[in-house]
């Protein structure tokens, strides 16, 4: 990973980023709430305050690897003294009582009745813990001489003040809790006090506010904490060796030594940059394990740390970072850009799985492109680098760069452009209905936008019994999907290898849901009744779309070809049946409908398939020229149509033809659509409407 983030060190770099290096044991809180307690001189509690989410960032803190944090740590227990009797009763009262005001009474009765638990007074922090905490002190005393910094020291010197005062460090904090709720505070102070009377809390401590210019936990103070600790030598498990040649620049210089940096990552929690373990025989085969196996400039080591945590901040989300589905498995890989643009949301643009705010930052990713280069894009003028980086969890020790790829901004802006294209690529008319808020509100929605990496969770599924049934298997890592968005390698081997597993997926998928439909509203209640699987339908066949469009395939074009002309004969074939049904077998629609029943046939022998469909056509036709005159008019050209254009297909059908058979099956006929209706096409829904209900 080094490498990896060696790039986004000298790329944030170039571009002005001030970076904040960080000392291996400046760690991140952990997630959740957590509360601020500010000390004023001589360690008394000043305030108390809730901070929502300490973690990401928010808060940090210094820790060796899990233990001795400080200035944020966590209580041994809950504050008060509660037996296993007095908890129960606790519990029953707080499970019973719903409302702020009876909560916020319940905890005055503890209050009341319960006391500070006097061997957590004693005992917490540990002995340790405590010298730990005088020990750093020590190695940031030199911080008291700048006014920004001198929260830091002081805030060290306060909590140890703290311990030894009276009333104690706990007990001030407890009361400082009671008073809130005897002052009748907001109610969303109730779960943070009971959580801190009956279990551990997360503490951070700080100043009082407004002695200092500025706190001890602010996140600006970083940086001069990690010079402070490096050099001088730290008095903890980490120094600096003498100076030779670091192994990523080729440079002299003072090298690491002791552990390796440990940001925080998002849903890959604390990762070491760099690692190797002395368990593994492979990785010791020269005798040389952690810091001893790599040469590597300190200060460098602590750049590197702060690149990756600076692009990973909670605010930079959906900009330059976000998690994305891994091709297996329950956990997510991690996703970051490194880009000269703070503001421009790429991950989001390539990742966002919600379709609105997904196309909206594709779009705005493009005007942005657009406004910086002043139109010299498409002039092969040099342009901003732009670096993704995907990290994965292998073990609970290990994180691994799986993808890393550097493209300009530029060609992520013709990216961006000619994927909004590939997206569009799917009959206008194609759509299913939807339910709408109101009761019987119904909503038609045709193929949804897509982004690239969404083919990673799509392709997951594989759907049988007849498209019901979802099994989960290995997807399409995020790397392929990226060389097909950024046009790199063979791109027609590899969106023909993407259109062939799509359709052998979700073949059954996309040919079970457009049956239903064609049966009725309560066939496809019944066969989707939370409509997921249309949703799943309608992105497989944007996908589709979308790799027809790499395959030079534009829908002007498939759309009068044999496969896709042969799928909408299908559908017609479909709708004559369920007619045929309703009337002459009062309403007895069979599981298989005769244009699906032959849906298979026609991927593999189209030939045959339409041999066996004039077979079988007659009775329906007989009933269509009473019943449906419509149909007969829509499949009239169709018909023409395959008769020139399937005595070109010889052999076995190609992805092409499969992909494009689906698609037409999924559209069928384009009656009843904006544009497309004639008098022809309603007086065609009539006779249908009359048939149905004959």
């Amino acid at each position: 990973m080094l490498n990896d983030l060696l790039a986004i060190e000298r790329g944030l770099t170039a571009n002005g980023v001030d970076l904040v290096g960080r000392h291996p044991d400046v760690k991140d809180v952990a997630k959740g709430s957590a509360l601020r307690v500010r000390l004023a001189e001589g360690g008394h509690v000043s305030s108390v305050e809730v901070i929502p989410e300490a973690g990401n960032g928010a808060v940090w803190t210094l820790r060796d690897g899990q233990h001795n944090g400080f200035p944020g740590l966590k209580t041994a227990a809950g504050l008060l003294a509660l037996d296993a009797f007095a908890r129960e009763k606790h519990d029953r009262a707080w499970n019973s009582s719903k409302s702020p005001p009876d909560r916020r009474n319940e905890l005055m009765r503890l209050f009341s009745e319960h006391s500070v638990a006097a061997r957590q007074i004693k005992n917490w922090p540990n002995s340790g813990h405590r010298k730990r905490i005088s020990e750093r002190l020590e190695a940031l005393r030199t911080l008291a001489d700048d006014p920004l910094s001198a929260s830091v020291p002081a805030v060290f010197e306060r909590f140890l003040a703290a311990l030894d005062v009276s009333p104690s460090f706990l007990e001030q904090l407890t009361n400082a809790l009671g008073e809130r709720v005897r002052n009748n505070g907001d109610d969303y102070w109730i779960d943070p006090i009971r959580t801190a009377l009956i279990a551990p809390i997360v503490l951070a401590i700080d100043v009082k506010d407004m002695e200092f210019q500025r706190d001890a936990g602010d996140a600006r103070q970083i940086g001069a904490i990690s010079r402070a600790l490096s050099n001088p030598p730290s008095t903890g498990n980490e120094q600096i060796k003498g100076e030779a040649v670091c192994a990523l620049t080729g440079k002299a210089a003072k090298l690491h030594a002791g552990n390796f940096p440990q940001p925080n990552l998002p849903g890959l929690g604390q990762t070491y940059i760099y690692s190797r373990n002395r368990d593994i025989p492979s990785l010791t085969r020269y005798g040389r394990t952690a810091d001893a196996s790599f040469q590597a400039d300190a200060e460098l080591v602590r750049r590197l740390a702060g690149a990756i945590a600076a692009l990973t901040r909670e605010d930079r989300k959906g900009k330059t970072w976000r998690l994305i589905p891994a091709e297996s498995g329950d956990k997510s890989d991690l996703l970051v850009v490194s880009t000269a643009d703070p503001g421009a949301h790429y991950a989001d643009a390539v990742a966002d799985d919600d379709e609105l705010s997904g196309e909206a930052a594709l779009k705005e990713l493009a005007s942005r492109a657009i406004d910086q280069s002043k139109g010299i894009f498409e002039h092969g003028q040099p342009e901003d680098q732009v670096l993704v980086l995907v990290l994965r969890t292998v073990d609970p020790a290990n994180r691994k760069s799986i993808y890393q790829r550097r493209a300009t901004s530029a060609r992520f802006w013709t990216a961006a452009r000619d994927w909004q294209s590939a997206t569009v690529n799917t009959p206008d008319w194609l759509r299913f209905p939807f339910p709408g808020k109101a009761k019987a509100e119904v909503i038609l929605r045709g193929p949804p936008y897509v982004t690239p990496l969404s083919i990673t969770p799509i392709s997951r599924v594989q759907f049988a019994n007849g498209g019901r049934r979802p099994i989960e298997v290995i997807g399409i890592p995020a790397s392929q999907a990226f060389q097909l968005f950024l046009k790199e390698g063979d791109i027609e081997r590899r969106a023909r290898d993407l259109l062939h597993l799509l359709v052998e997926r979700h073949g059954d998928l996309l040919a079970g849901v457009a049956a239903a439909r064609t049966k009725g509203t309560e066939f496809l209640k019944d066969f989707d009744p939370k409509a997921g699987l249309r949703r799943n339908a309608l992105q497989s066949a944007t996908w589709i779309g979308a790799l027809l469009y790499h395959l030079d395939r534009l829908k002007e074009v498939y759309m009068s070809d044999a496969g896709f002309r042969l799928g909408q004969l299908l559908a017609a074939a479909d709708i004559v049946h369920v007619g045929y049904c309703k009337d002459v077998r009062d309403g007895s629609i069979p599981p298989t409908l005769l244009g699906n029943a032959l849906l298979g046939m026609a991927a593999e022998r189209p030939h045959d398939a339409l041999k066996l469909l004039l077979k079988r056509w007659p009775p329906y036709a007989a009933w269509a020229k009473r019943k449906a005159r419509w149909v007969l008019r829509e499949i009239e050209p169709i018909a023409m149509d395959l008769r020139e254009k399937l005595g070109k297909v010889e052999g076995r059908p190609d992805e092409y033809f499969q992909a494009e058979l689906l698609l037409g099956y999924m559209a069928g006929l384009p009656r009843g659509t904006e544009g497309a209706g004639d008098a022809s096409h309603a007086e065609g829904q009539n006779d249908v409407n009359r048939g149905e209900s004959a």
